[in-house]
C-alpha cells in the first residue's frame, strides 16, 4: 500500500451523503420551458420609452428624462440622444 491509498473517513453517513447527492444532482421534476412571445422581446418595462421598445432611458434621472423626451418629441435628437441633422 502506498501513501494516500486508504480512503478518508466519512464526516457524514453514506445514506445522508447519497440523499444530499440526489437532492443536488437528480432532476426528478421536469422543467417546462414556456414559449416566449417574440412580439414582447425588447419591450421596455419602465414605461419611459416613447416607442415601447427599450431605448435605455430607464437609467436617466427624472430631469434628464424630461429633457431628453422634450428634445425627442420636437425632433431635435434621436432616441440615443444624438442630434438630428
Amino acid at each position: 500500500m502506498s501513501k494516500g491509498s486508504r480512503p478518508r473517513p466519512y464526516s457524514v453517513s453514506q445514506a445522508e451523503f447519497s440523499n444530499n447527492f440526489d437532492n443536488i444532482f437528480r432532476k426528478n421534476n421536469m422543467q417546462v420551458r414556456v414559449q416566449e412571445d417574440n412580439s414582447k422581446v425588447g419591450q421596455c418595462g419602465c414605461g419611459r420609452s416613447p416607442t415601447g421598445k427599450c431605448c435605455g432611458w430607464h437609467g436617466l434621472t427624472e430631469e434628464q428624462f424630461v429633457e431628453r423626451k422634450e428634445l425627442y418629441e420636437t425632433g431635435r435628437v434621436d432616441l440615443a440622444g444624438r442630434e438630428v441633422k
